[in-house]
């Protein structure tokens, strides 16, 4: 069983690298990046897409994602269990993020599958209890902080020779994220303003809000994996979404 989905793994991946290619990305054999890395980077590439590039092979190609990646759920380090538990969270956002954008029939019905698939997926939990996921769509609500990190994650054993983009790429995750919370904040007392007439965000701000914490877990994850080049383009996403949602409701 862990032959057919190792071989399953290394199918998906080289049908992700066709599709959603990542820039810089190395492979398995290069130091310091182990599978479970590279199967977070590749996931990342299919996760950032904005919702309507999204295509019902998309989807399966996640699902074939987290079928393969029970493999990768041995020797776990704790580094891994944090990252994973990034990128749970990160593909919960993305399902509630489609669910609001798309009413596709095939693509709701795959959409649901997925939501079974990350429920059970095993490798986020030490003891493998849990955490309450959301993968329904939530109108931001007025009055409680947003749902992401307004700090990156901790992140040890950092070389010598990185330490200064990682301290740049710190800085820059805690003024985006400011900045996305200021925009969280607007929209959510938007909202509120416009369900009193009957209305709501339309559908590009609402998936532009919801992506804030899809695309900073993404970004916490990368980081936690070393992988700079992702953390900016993660960081990039956001900024062009918060940017989005800015010029709807303010700042």
């Amino acid at each position: 069983m862990r032959i057919s989905r190792a071989l399953l793994f290394v199918v998906c991946l080289g049908a992700q690298a066709q599709v959603v290619p990542r820039v810089g990305v190395p492979g398995v054999g290069s130091v310091g990046i182990g599978a479970g890395s590279l199967w977070r980077g590749n996931l990342g590439g299919i996760l950032g897409q904005q919702p309507n590039k999204v295509t019902y092979d998309d989807l399966n190609r996640f699902d074939q994602y987290l079928v393969g990646a029970g493999a990768y759920c041995s020797a776990l380090t704790p580094a891994d269990y944090e990252a994973n538990r990034y990128m749970v969270r990160s593909m919960a956002s993305y399902v509630a993020t489609m669910n609001a954008y798309t009413r596709d029939p095939r693509m709701r019905a795959s959409l649901g599958q997925l939501r079974g698939r990350i429920s059970a997926f095993p490798c986020a939990w030490i003891g493998y209890q849990p955490e309450p996921l959301m993968f329904e769509p939530i109108p931001p609500p007025v009055n409680t902080e947003p749902p992401f990190a307004l700090k990156p994650p901790d992140v040890p054993n950092v070389a010598a020779a990185d330490k200064e983009t990682f301290t740049d790429l710190q800085n820059r995750y805690r003024t985006d994220a400011t900045r996305a919370a200021s925009a969280w904040k607007s929209a959510a007392e938007m909202n509120a303003r416009l369900s009193t007439q009957g209305a709501s965000l339309n559908a590009d701000t609402a998936a532009a809000v919801s992506r804030f914490q899809l695309l900073f877990g993404l970004a916490a994850g990368s980081m936690l994996d070393h992988r700079w080049g992702e953390v900016l383009e993660h960081l990039q996403a956001v900024e062009a979404e918060t940017a989005k949602v800015a010029k709807v409701v303010g700042r």
